[in-house]
């Protein structure tokens, strides 16, 4: 039984891809809730926001969220495709 190396490595990126929206899509909810919230006072004053301190959280959900949501993704699509095969 020959293996599809293509089928592997497109299973891969998909699920990489699926792993940058969802930590994308997590992320921006997170920092739009802080925004909205606006504790302390730090996101907002008046009519002005503080684009740095959203831009801050929205990275610090980002980049521990991204690597595992990824990585999880790969592993779903490649079970997927050992399923399949």
């Amino acid at each position: 039984m020959a293996m599809n190396g293509n089928r592997w490595v497109r299973a891969a990126i998909r699920g990489a891809l699926w792993g940058v929206l969802v930590a994308a899509l997590l992320s921006t909810l997170m920092a739009a809730w802080d925004w909205w919230e606006n504790p302390g006072g730090i996101f907002r004053s008046g009519a002005r926001t503080q684009w740095s301190f959203v831009w801050d959280t929205f990275i610090s959900w980002f980049a521990p969220t991204l690597p595992s949501f990824s990585l999880t993704g790969i592993g779903a699509m490649w079970a997927r495709q050992w399923w399949r095969r």
